[in-house]
């Protein structure tokens, strides 16, 4: 049989005589359970219980986050150095705004006094702080505080950091105190006018007002700091930056709330002057309710307000985040942190060289108000409080080895 060229292309099948035909191959039916009926629709995912995007508050929220890891990772030099600058600001701030409603208030009006404490005051304090770079510790307690609800860092890292920038606040209190009223004699050249309102504050502080008071006018001082430390982040500009921390920075001041750093200065400077107090009732009946007052100001009423309203986001590793949001296991973790951190660092810090100032180094040295206040046997016992704490905590309970990078502020 002749095999023609075509027949050369058609192979053969192994089981059979003939040429096979090319042709598709049949493909098996579905079995019934892979059929979707068209009727069937579609299970929807289930919404979020928290709509997270509302106002961009995310985008701040991790800014801010990064921020606080940034400041909990300072050596301890530029922890008090970064802390001296941002009290010398407050510290010119308010002797300005003082001297301002001293001359005011006597010639014309208490109430324009104090409408020009609110203009002048912001601008050298807090504008100055952020704009030109310091940190001011009663920032922190809202923004390492979202940093820790965002399982950033841990509470010994903000620890440190809020007692780091606390001792350069204080050390600048003392010492700008000191400069001003007994180096360069400021107040008394001007007059007693000014020197008595400056004393008469301070004993209001010390003295009149009662821890209560303190406490509560604390928590509104430091809720209005933040409103002013929160706005500086919603926003690039630079006007915009200097007037959303102008107009709550100023009320505060202006109406008369109580700020810890603030009076790190101003009850320095009055025992300087000759005020009716010592150094361990300064600490004792007024740094120690003001600085809870402004942790909860700053913490609950500013950084786990906007935390939880921005869907509790929670850090996971670099640049990925618990998406939508976090859980309310998120939440109550957060409240027993901060809630810990408050009372902890308020124990430590102002409330310990509080009683062993006042309950002990000034009985056994026989120091008394209005005689043999003004030493600097009490400064320098508490700034070697505040600044070995610090230290022991960082060297004590830090680990050995970072376990994240920090993230890019």
């Amino acid at each position: 049989m002749t095999i023609t060229s075509d027949d050369k292309n058609i192979p053969s099948s192994p089981t059979s005589n003939g040429p096979v035909k090319n042709g598709p191959t049949p493909t098996p039916p579905p079995s019934p359970s892979s059929v979707v009926s068209p009727s069937e629709p579609e299970t929807p995912p289930s919404p979020p219980r928290l709509f997270a995007n509302i106002f961009g508050l995310p985008d701040t929220l991790k800014t801010l986050s990064s921020l606080g890891v940034a400041k909990c990772k300072v050596n301890p030099a530029q922890g008090i150095l970064m802390g001296w600058q941002a009290m010398a600001y407050l510290a010119f701030a308010a002797l300005f705004s003082f001297i301002v409603m001293a001359s005011v208030s006597a010639d014309l009006s208490p109430g324009l006094g104090r409408f020009l404490m609110w203009i002048v005051f912001p601008g050298t304090a807090l504008v100055a702080v952020i704009i030109f770079g310091a940190n001011l510790v009663t920032g922190d307690y809202m923004t390492s505080a979202i940093s820790l609800m965002s399982r950033q860092v841990k509470w010994r890292e903000v620890l440190y950091e809020w007692g780091i920038t606390h001792s350069g606040h204080w050390i600048a209190g003392v010492v700008l105190g000191w400069m001003i009223i007994i180096g360069a004699a400021q107040l008394s050249g001007l007059g007693p006018l000014f020197a008595n309102f400056l004393i008469n504050v301070g004993e209001t502080k010390v003295i009149t007002l009662t821890w209560d008071q303190l406490f509560w006018r604390g928590i509104f001082a430091n809720w209005m700091v933040c409103m002013s430390v929160w706005g500086a982040f919603r926003t690039q500009e630079v006007i915009s930056k200097i007037l959303l921390i102008s107009f709550p920075l100023g009320t505060f001041f202006a109406t008369g709330f109580e700020h810890t750093i603030v009076n790190h200065w101003v009850l320095a400077a009055a025992i300087w002057q000759g005020a009716d107090y010592t150094w361990g009732e300064a600490m004792w009946n007024n740094l120690v309710p003001v600085t809870l007052g402004n942790i909860i100001g700053a913490t609950f009423f500013m950084g786990m307000v906007y935390w939880y309203t921005g869907g509790m986001q929670s850090w996971l590793s670099p640049e990925k985040w618990k998406q939508p949001h976090g859980s309310y296991k998120d939440l109550a973790r957060a409240f027993k942190d901060t809630i810990s951190l408050m009372f902890v660092f308020t124990a430590l810090m102002p409330a310990a060289i509080g009683a062993i100032l006042l309950f002990g180094v000034e009985p056994a040295l026989g120091i008394q108000p209005g005689t043999n206040n003004p030493n600097w046997i009490e400064p320098a016992i508490s700034i070697g409080w505040f600044v070995g704490l610090s230290l022991i905590v960082k060297w004590a309970f830090w680990p050995r080895k970072p376990w994240y990078k920090i993230p890019a502020t």
